[in-house]
């Protein structure tokens, strides 16, 4: 006789969120930029990475430089994705929340994590029009951080980024984006 056991639920294997990150790194100029995408198991699907050298000289403000190299960084990645996630999420480091909506513009539910200072769970922050609950990305969303995975992929995005170009200064992170 089987054992019985409770079966994921299809919908968690189904959907997908995109977690994406850029990275500055003054010193070298370039924006270092990836996508994982997860399943609502957290199992990672796709990682699109890539790289933004900055153009230099009076003509370029350092503001405008991290504005325009975030969102062109961010969109070339959205290009090379091979999936369409149900759910972008990003991290404060990417901008303010009106930069995001304005400059990175998914038209994908697009949430911004909220890192607590207190050991408690780290929050989301809709950046557009948060998914109603008859849409995917919500219960997507919700699986997601109560598994524990509201930020965790943010790691793994790091250490991809740290693996694949192991010989960039990453002594050199500022610690934000700038925006």
């Amino acid at each position: 006789m089987p054992l019985p056991y409770r079966k994921t639920p299809k919908s968690s294997a189904l959907h997908s969120a995109a977690y994406v990150d850029v990275i500055w790194i003054r010193s070298t100029r370039t924006f270092y930029g990836a996508i994982l995408i997860i399943d609502g198991r957290g199992q990672p699907l796709e990682f699109v990475h890539n790289t933004l050298v900055a153009p230099v000289g009076f003509l370029w403000p350092e503001e405008q430089v991290q504005s325009l190299g975030i969102a062109t960084l961010c969109h070339s990645l959205f290009d090379a994705c091979q999936r369409e996630p149900e759910l972008l999420v990003c991290r404060e480091s990417l901008g303010s929340p009106n930069y995001c909506k304005t400059e990175i513009a998914p038209m994908t539910p697009f949430a911004q994590v909220i890192e607590s200072n207190d050991g408690s769970p780290a929050a989301w922050n809709w950046i557009n029009n948060p998914p109603s609950p008859a849409m995917a990305a919500h219960s997507l969303g919700e699986t997601l951080r109560a598994h524990g995975f509201a930020s965790e992929p943010f790691e793994r995005v790091q250490q991809g980024l740290r693996e694949i170009y192991s010989q960039v200064p990453w002594s050199d992170v500022t610690g934000d984006s700038g925006n």
